[in-house]
């Protein structure tokens, strides 16, 4: 799998080189609250995790690389092959590279693989309703709200976006893949 170049930043498999970065993410109160996901919390458990994820042919996972700089992950994940149907996750990991736009361009980055090149159908998420920044983000994206869930860590909304909202959006979209 070859990079993914986006206006702002590129999208590239994850090596295990980045398992420092990515236990560090997953054991940071602040960005754990914001997202969720299955990320190992131990140094053990993370090549085995990554072997399990590079085998798996229902997920794609990327790391997010801003100036030669590992920053964040993100993924496709329970890839539904036949309805062509995927949920997006990201995670940015560098808190000082918060609010500069590199979520929504790695975003726009994955739905453009997503779309033109896995050619699914629809990408939805789960957002915990506090996460504003992340909704805002997605928003812009190109998702809309599609309902709402109860968890025991608060409320949830469900967003999604489909092939034929992404070709016709007003986004540029205009990334190379």
């Amino acid at each position: 799998m070859v990079s993914l170049p986006g206006n702002l930043v590129s999208l590239r498999p994850v090596q295990s080189g980045d398992l420092p970065h990515i236990l560090r993410w997953s054991r940071d109160a602040e960005i754990s609250s914001l997202a969720d996901g299955d990320y190992p919390s131990h140094t053990a458990e993370g090549e085995p995790w990554l072997k399990a994820i590079a085998a798996d042919r229902y997920r794609k996972y990327f790391g997010i690389v801003f100036q030669d700089q590992l920053i964040g992950d993100i993924e496709l994940d329970h890839i539904a092959w036949r309805s062509g149907d995927a949920e997006l996750r990201i995670r940015i990991g560098r808190k000082d590279l918060w609010n500069r736009g590199l979520g929504t361009d790695a975003v726009e980055t994955m739905l453009k693989y997503a779309f033109l090149v896995l050619n699914l159908r629809r990408v939805y998420l789960r957002v915990y309703a506090h996460n504003l920044r992340a909704i805002r983000c997605y928003t812009k994206a190109g998702f809309s709200k599609e309902g709402k869930l109860e968890s025991r860590f608060g409320k949830i909304i469900l967003m999604r976006i489909t092939r034929s909202e992404y070709l016709t959006s007003a986004s540029p979209h205009s990334t190379a893949v």
